[in-house]
């Protein structure tokens, strides 16, 4: 996959984004009538617009990426929109609290991966200030 492909494959999957977090804060708004919700559902439709109108702008630059079409109409079909048995089911139940402390188990190693990252860069920025001067 080319990165013009890619690229156009991401603005297609943030349209989707965009346009599902749209509709989920309009959803929320007419149960709770809160103004944040709106604001954020206006901005969201309103950034997922922009989205389209660069992906068309984008495919017309480049006309070879005509897959982008057969992705695009697969990523809209309603089944992969649609949340699994653990998401509906019983939060009290133990496959949802086990999804659960996997979860926190994962973002506590990526989270620790990254510190030490950060970590490694610090060292080696104090290091190589050090033996400038």
């Amino acid at each position: 996959m080319s990165l013009k492909a890619f690229h156009a494959f991401f603005i297609v999957i943030s349209f989707i984004f965009a346009t599902y977090f749209g509709g989920w804060c309009f959803s929320n708004y007419s149960q709770t009538e809160s103004g944040w919700m709106l604001l954020g559902s206006f901005g969201s439709f309103a950034i997922a617009t922009a989205l389209g109108i660069y992906l068309v702008w984008f495919l017309k630059k480049y006309k070879q990426i005509g897959f982008l079409g057969v992705a695009f109409l697969l990523a809209l079909t309603p089944g992969n929109l649609f949340a699994c048995s653990v998401c509906l089911g019983d939060p009290n139940s133990p496959l949802v609290r086990s999804v659960n402390t996997g979860v926190w188990f994962l973002l506590a190693v990526v989270s620790s991966v990254l510190f030490g990252f950060a970590s490694l860069f610090l060292f080696w920025r104090k290091r190589s200030i050090e033996t400038q001067f």
